[in-house]
């Protein structure tokens, strides 16, 4: 079972959830609550020690003021490691928090000892459409995230709370404030070179929100990098397809992979 704590991270108060014994794994979330009982997770803290942060701005974290795009939350991060002694760590990053992964091992790769990035927000592709998220009510937004028929009826379908609501109004407004005005990096394609993790991406072949034509665009760019593309999933790999996507990062993160793929 996860703890749940609010750490004090330099100047801001933190939502972390931690679990698990072994070497060390920071998730970075998506947009969406962090919702630590998903079978995903659970998984993952039975061989590492997990800690599961929801993004300032984003949940029950504190919002930076001065964070206005992914690259700037590398100086929390570098806090966060440094808040919990760690030293090197396996990242992995889901969508917007993928981004946020990926500008880090960009900008520390001494800090990362793997990356591992699940439909990560950030490429421009040419020619490839990537919908607006934002100007859709919840069924529309849904039918972006979820590919499997019983989870996308019950996103649509839920009644949430007032305070889910306020939840949600708050993740959507911290993320327009990162990718309202462009959601991709355009120096991508030369700061790419910089990630020196071995590197694990993982895409579902039918996201609609980013389309699988971006997980090719990390995979040429990123040289030490191997690309997993799960069948009949969406956005969240971990969600709909739970044991491939652990099965992956788990033997990723053994090195089960031989080295020549890299």
């Amino acid at each position: 079972m996860f703890k749940s704590e609010i750490v004090q991270i330099g100047e801001v108060k933190a939502h972390v959830f931690t679990a698990g014994q072994g070497e060390p794994l920071v998730w970075l979330n998506g947009a969406g609550a962090v919702n630590p009982d998903i079978s995903f997770f659970s998984k993952l803290a039975e061989n590492n020690k997990v800690y599961l942060v929801e993004n300032p701005g984003f949940g029950q974290s504190e919002k930076i003021k001065w964070v206005k795009e992914a690259a700037d939350y590398n100086y929390f991060y570098r806090d966060f490691l440094d808040h919990y002694n760690l030293d090197k760590v396996n990242l992995v990053g889901h969508s917007i928090g993928g981004r946020i992964a990926l500008e880090f091992a960009i900008s520390h790769p001494h800090r990362v000892e793997n990356l591992v990035l699940i439909s990560p927000q950030g490429a421009y592709v040419n020619g490839v459409k990537v919908p607006d998220y934002f100007h859709g009510d919840k069924e529309y937004q849904a039918k972006l995230i979820f590919h499997d028929e019983g989870l996308l009826k019950q996103a649509i379908n839920i009644q949430n709370t007032r305070e889910e609501v306020a939840r949600k109004d708050k993740n959507e407004a911290a993320l327009a404030r990162l990718i309202w005005e462009r959601n991709y990096n355009p120096k991508f394609p030369v700061l790419l070179k910089y990630v020196t993790a071995p590197t694990c991406i993982i895409w579902g072949k039918e996201d609609r929100l980013y389309p699988v034509e971006h997980s090719i665009f990390f995979n040429q760019n990123i040289k030490n990098s191997i690309l997993q593309i799960i069948e009949d999933t969406g956005h969240v790999p971990h969600i709909e397809k739970s044991e491939e996507t652990n099965r992956i990062v788990q033997e990723f993160l053994s090195k089960q992979y031989s080295v020549n793929t890299f």
